[in-house]
């Protein structure tokens, strides 16, 4: 399996790669938090659970159980009905992506963050239409840049598919801003996947994600980061600069790696220890790794986890 950066033969000039939705499209994206109810789709319903009552029918196929024919509308129409229960109703997927400045940035492999954030958000947007769930996207820098509602029409896909192809590097990184700003515009609980390189103060990621939590939503983090961010590989003497400041300083990276790789360490455990402390799915999406490997195993560990 391999990533498709940018330019190449992917569908839709380059967000998606048919091979590795394929594959993601085979996993089940389950909801870990949900605690009631039974699989459906690419979730369990965390709302109604072991209720009697139902939402809708829909016409029998040799697939469904027999138990969930409706004999009382057989008996009126002639025709075999299953009822819909709530634990099959649509649940809604929002996947808000990151297209902050720092988001360029591509070590010796020439990915983006963004690119790889492109392809992830492309693929879980795929795999909750191809499970008839709704689907929507947010993208932002330092405020919300556009937004997409959660839809399940079958040419929604396009819609996404257009925004991200559309999105460019824009300003410094808001995140908890943002997340607020979308407390209010996602109309209700479900899914919200948060695809970013969470170059913001952890204290504000904190509030922010804390705060969709108290809306009970189900939240997933993909923190992206390349590998050079982590290796800081450089030897000779050389010029940084903010990606999302106007910082400079030339450095012998030798002098400084052990102290920089230190202080990176940290930010990472402490996102992390954000999200687990919060109950929040968290994943470090390095982006040498191949998006839909690592999406897929990730689906896999949340799957199990919800037994």
């Amino acid at each position: 399996m391999s990533r498709v950066p940018a330019g190449s033969q992917a569908e839709r000039k380059g967000v998606v790669d048919p091979k590795g939705l394929s594959l993601v499209s085979r996993m089940e994206f389950v909801a870990r938090t949900a605690v009631e109810g039974l699989l459906s789709g690419l979730h369990p319903s965390p709302y109604f659970g072991s209720s009697v009552e139902y939402a809708d029918h829909r016409p029998y196929t040799p697939s469904d159980e027999i138990r969930s024919i409706d004999w009382k509308l057989l008996a009126r129409t002639d025709k075999y009905y299953v009822k819909l229960y709530e634990e099959q109703t649509n649940t809604r997927i929002t996947v808000i992506l990151d297209t902050s400045r720092s988001m360029a940035f591509s070590g010796s492999d020439g990915i983006t963050k963004l690119d790889y954030g492109r392809f992830l958000a492309a693929a879980i947007c795929y795999l909750a239409l191809r499970q008839n769930d709704a689907t929507g996207l947010a993208t932002f820098d330092n405020a919300v840049r556009s937004y997409i509602p959660p839809r399940s029409v079958a040419n929604h896909f396009r819609h996404v598919l257009s925004s991200l192809e559309a999105v460019t590097p824009g300003e410094d990184t808001r995140v908890s801003n943002v997340l607020k700003e979308l407390a209010g515009r996602i109309p209700k609980r479900g899914i919200v996947v948060l695809i970013s390189d969470l170059l913001d103060d952890p204290e504000s990621i904190a509030s922010g994600l804390s705060l969709l939590k108290h809306l009970r939503h189900d939240l997933v983090v993909f923190h992206v980061v390349d590998p050079s961010e982590r290796s800081f590989p450089w030897e000779k003497l050389t010029r940084f600069h903010d990606i999302e400041g106007e910082g400079r300083i030339v450095a012998n990276p030798r002098t400084i790696r052990a102290a920089y790789q230190d202080r990176f360490e940290k930010f990472l455990a402490t996102l992390r220890s954000t999200c687990l402390e919060r109950a929040i799915g968290y994943e470090l999406a390095l982006t040498d790794q191949p998006y839909d490997e690592m999406l897929s195993n990730y689906l896999a560990r949340r799957s199990r986890l919800t037994g």
